[in-house]
């Protein structure tokens, strides 16, 4: 299983339920970081880890591995086709560069197979948990080897759209869809984007969706006092955490009557930026807690303990919102701008899916509608009824290593319900009672 720091750093938290599904089906399996940070202590994991890769890509070698991998990968890989396309585009600088990585990562990854095959290290499925350039090392190495291995691919957001990229190009994208067994997309939007890019290719593209598990209580939600804001996500530009201090304000400005609590759970480089941020634009009606980084187990906690009437989620990307999942799980209504695959999780039965490039003024009006916490109680009841239909780890992670046990279970899947109407409005009471969890996973429209 390739990851890209796991069981290292503080992202990938969502891998550790996966694992615990997939290890009930496979006898063995490794994980394999394409980084870690010698400084970093890994998390604990029940699975060797494998660093053989990692360490020539960024170990004191690295120039020379890098090099020779480029050299070697110039010969051995088909790559003009992708310079004509590069040389006809805007983003010469950054599309070369993004096909100069991809070339000598997959150089690198084939090289670290071949070692392992060497040392009599057989495996049956390489699974790569982003779409990712060591794809192709892995494909060129089954070619060359002749090894009966299954190589596999999810896809999420950043690794996914091609139009995230700097120069919207992703190294050598359709070798790697073309010699690939399957990819499984984490939501539909991803899977009708591959399939509109490379329709001769669709049938290789399944949805397999993300999940969290059961936070164990619900959330009880406030009875009285501030209306309380829950925001869970890395603290960087894309999250726009900026437009949720601004809407505060204008819910303030606009009810003298109302008062806010705001909590937020994460951090990163814009951290202190945004406390400060905060602490200057709200006033004395406007609390705001900074909870920093929890553990997966601690935001549980959280919402087992605490009081919250709606989460709310501003970015201006997204492949699919974990957040909102575990939000989901714990009956927690939800704010969201229609950006990537947020519409699968948020819709107008479990809360409010704004425009991508909502204004201040929508998202306040979006997040008083939760004030009337009367009137919000049957969103509470259909945001969870969404989590047991849609994202249920135990269910999801279950049916997906099934799916990677082979090329007949690929595509297990089913169809899901379809949005159901607006919470609030009589009919969201029924939501939950015609809703039943899927059986397996879903795969296309």
């Amino acid at each position: 299983m390739v990851t890209s720091l796991y069981p290292y750093g503080q992202g990938e938290a969502f891998v550790a339920a996966e694992l615990e599904s997939l290890a009930c089906r496979f006898d063995r399996i490794e994980l394999v970081p394409i980084f870690h940070d010698p400084d970093d202590v890994a998390r604990p994991v029940a699975h060797p880890v494998d660093l053989g890769y990692s360490a020539q890509r960024w170990g004191v070698l690295r120039a020379w591995h890098v090099a020779g991998a480029l050299l070697s990968g110039l010969a051995r890989y088909r790559w003009r086709a992708d310079l004509g396309f590069i040389l006809r585009q805007r983003s010469k600088l950054e599309n070369l560069t993004e096909l100069v990585r991809t070339i000598y990562r997959a150089r690198l990854f084939e090289r670290f197979l071949a070692s392992r095959a060497r040392r009599g290290e057989r495996v049956d499925v390489i699974y790569f948990y982003w779409l990712l350039p060591e794809i192709l090392g892995a494909l060129q190495f089954r070619a060359a080897s002749g090894a009966a291995v299954r190589i596999v691919s999810r896809a999420h957001g950043g690794d996914l759209y091609e139009d995230r990229k700097a120069g919207g190009y992703a190294g050598l994208r359709h070798a790697i869809l073309a010699g690939i067994d399957d990819v499984y997309c984490v939501s539909r939007h991803g899977r009708r984007y591959l399939a509109g890019a490379f329709p001769a290719l669709a049938a290789k593209f399944h949805v397999a969706r993300l999940g969290v598990h059961d936070p164990g209580r619900l959330n009880r939600g406030p009875s009285g006092g501030p209306l309380e804001i829950v925001s869970c996500s890395f603290v960087v530009p894309g999250k726009r955490l900026h437009l949720v201090v601004d809407a505060i304000a204008c819910l303030l400005a606009a009810d003298p009557a109302l008062a806010v609590r705001w909590t937020h759970v994460g951090d990163g480089p814009l951290f202190d930026d945004l406390r400060a941020y905060a602490r200057a634009r709200l006033g004395a009606r406007a609390q705001a807690v900074f909870k920093g980084y929890l553990t997966p187990a601690e935001l549980r906690t959280l919402y087992r303990e605490e009081s919250f009437d709606v989460i709310v989620n501003v970015s201006d990307n997204e492949g699919i919102p974990v957040s909102l999942m575990e939000a989901s799980a714990a009956g927690i209504p939800m704010v969201a701008t229609d950006v990537g695959a947020s519409a699968e999780i948020v819709n107008a039965a479990n809360g409010v899916l704004i425009p991508a490039d909502a204004d201040v003024p929508t998202i306040a009006a979006a997040l008083h509608r939760f004030a009337d916490r009367r009137a919000a109680h049957a969103c509470r009841h259909a945001a969870r009824a969404w989590w047991e239909v849609r994202y249920d780890a135990t269910v999801n992670y279950a049916l997906f290593g099934r799916a990677l046990g082979g090329p007949a279970h690929a595509a297990a899947c089913a169809e899901a319900p379809d949005a159901e109407p607006a919470c609030g409005s009589g009919a969201g009471a029924h939501a939950s009672s015609r809703m039943r969890p899927c059986t397996r996973l879903h795969d296309g429209e």
